[in-house]
C-alpha cells in the first residue's frame, strides 16, 4: 500500500496546538483501566503505574488528554451508573472536557484544502480548533454556552446586565454541570436541561445505525461479487467513502467554490488521489477496506464509533492508543509512520512513549510527499 499511497495534503483551516505538547487519545477501554486503577481495584499493577504518570505528564502540561465524540456515545452505552461516573471522573481530571471537533467539520477542512488549488472562489470557511471544550466541540457546535432570545445572542448584554464576574462565574458553573451529566449519563431531572442546550443522543446513535447498514449492505454484495475481495477492494472502498461519507458535503463545497467534480477528479487516477490524500478519509478507508476483506464481519454501530474516532485521532494526535485488531490494521496500513503517530495497543507503553515522543505535525504535507 505504501507505494501506491498519494502524498496527504493537510488542512491549513484546522488550528493545532504547538509542538510543545502531546495530543494523547485513549479508546474506552484504556480509560475503563485507569477508571479501575483510580478507584483502587486496578486489573494489574502496571494500571497504576500509568494512572500516575498520566497525572504527572498532564500537571507539567507536557500533554493534552483528549475526548472525541465516540466517548461521549460510548458512554450512553455503559448501563452501570457507578462505572459511568467512575470512568466519567478520570476523563474529567486528565481532560479537563478538552475534546477533538467533530469529525464532519475535520472532512470540511480537509475537503477544502484539496479544493484551494483550483477553486475559482475562496474558501467560505474560517478557522476551526482541533482542540476545544466538551460534548458541544465535539459535535461541531460552538464550545460555550450561548443565551439566545426573540433577537438572537443576547449573551453579551446579559453579562453586562448581571455583571461580568457573577455572570461568567454562572457560566462557568452551568458548563461544568452540563459536562458532567452529558459524561457521566444523566439523572432523570437532568434529562430536560440538558436536551434544551441540544442533546440529542437518540439522533447520534440512529446515524451511526445507518452507516453501519450501508457496510452490511456492502457486505452482501461483496459476498455476491467475490472477484473484489480478490483484487483492487482498496479503490472500491475509496471510492464509496467520496460517494457515501461526502454526499452532503461535497456537492455544497464544490458549488461554493465554483468547481464541477471533473475539476478535481476527472478520471480513476485523480478521484483516487483526490479522496485518498485527506488524512481522516484515509485512516477510515484503511480500516473499512480490511473489515470488508472478512465475508463473516458483522458491522455494528460500535465499528462506525471506532472508525470515526481513530480517523481524527491518528492524523492529528501525537500517541493513540486503541485495542489490538485495530492497531495491527493502522501500521500495517503505515499511517502511523504517514501521519508521524506513535500507535499503542496496551497502557503498559504510554508513560515511555509520553517521555520520548516528539511531536511533528508541521510541515507535515512536504514530509509526507517525500516519504510516500
Amino acid at each position: 500500500m505504501r507505494e501506491n499511497a498519494p502524498a496527504l495534503v493537510w488542512p491549513t483551516l484546522l488550528r493545532l496546538p504547538s509542538d510543545a505538547v502531546k495530543i494523547v487519545y485513549l479508546d474506552l477501554n484504556h480509560w475503563i483501566y485507569l477508571a479501575q486503577a483510580a478507584n483502587g481495584s486496578p486489573q494489574n499493577k502496571s494500571a497504576v503505574v500509568v494512572l500516575e504518570a498520566c497525572r504527572r505528564a498532564r500537571s507539567a502540561g507536557s500533554v493534552i488528554f483528549v475526548l472525541s465524540g465516540t466517548h461521549y456515545a460510548e458512554m450512553l452505552k455503559i448501563r452501570d451508573p457507578a462505572q459511568r461516573r467512575a470512568i466519567a471522573d478520570v476523563m474529567e481530571e486528565l481532560t479537563e472536557f478538552a475534546t477533538l471537533v467533530s469529525r464532519v467539520v475535520v472532512m470540511e477542512v480537509e475537503l477544502s484544502s484539496m479544493l484551494d488549488p483550483v477553486a475559482k472562489l475562496p474558501s467560505p470557511l474560517g478557522g476551526v480548533p482541533l482542540i476545544g471544550r466538551g460534548v458541544r466541540h465535539s459535535a461541531g457546535l460552538q464550545s460555550g454556552l450561548r443565551i439566545m432570545g426573540p433577537n438572537g445572542d443576547e449573551t453579551e448584554r446579559v453579562r453586562e446586565r448581571v455583571g461580568r464576574e457573577t455572570f461568567d462565574q454562572f457560566l462557568f458553573e452551568t458548563t461544568l454541570r452540563l459536562e458532567r451529566s452529558v459524561l457521566r449519563g444523566p439523572a432523570d431531572d437532568e434529562v430536560a436541561e440538558l436536551r434544551a442546550y441540544g442533546w440529542n443522543p437518540e439522533a447520534v446513535i440512529e446515524i451511526a445505525e445507518n452507516r453501519a447498514a450501508e457496510e452490511r449492505a456492502q457486505t452482501g454484495r461483496l459476498n455476491a461479487e467475490t472477484r473484489w475481495r480478490r483484487g483492487r477492494l482498496h479503490d472500491l472502498v475509496s471510492a464509496r467513502e467520496l460517494i457515501i461519507e461526502f454526499q452532503n458535503i461535497l456537492p455544497r463545497a464544490l458549488k461554493e467554490r465554483g468547481l464541477a467534480l471533473n475539476d478535481v477528479a476527472s478520471d480513476k487516477e485523480s478521484a483516487r488521489r483526490f479522496v485518498r490524500s485527506m488524512p481522516s478519509t484515509e485512516v477510515s478507508i484503511a480500516i473499512k477496506t480490511e473489515w470488508h476483506r472478512n465475508r463473516d464481519k458483522q458491522w455494528s454501530a460500535n465499528d462506525i464509533y471506532d472508525i470515526d474516532a481513530l480517523a481524527l485521532a491518528v492524523p492529528y494526535c501525537d500517541i493513540v492508543v486503541t485495542e489490538k485488531a485495530c492497531q495491527h490494521i493502522l501500521r500495517t496500513s503505515r499511517l502511523g509512520h504517514r501521519m508521524h503517530t506513535a500507535l499503542l495497543r496496551n497502557l503498559d507503553e504510554l508513560p515511555s512513549v509520553i517521555d520520548q515522543w516528539q511531536p511533528k505535525r508541521r510541515p507535515m504535507a512536504l514530509r509526507d510527499a517525500k516519504d510516500s
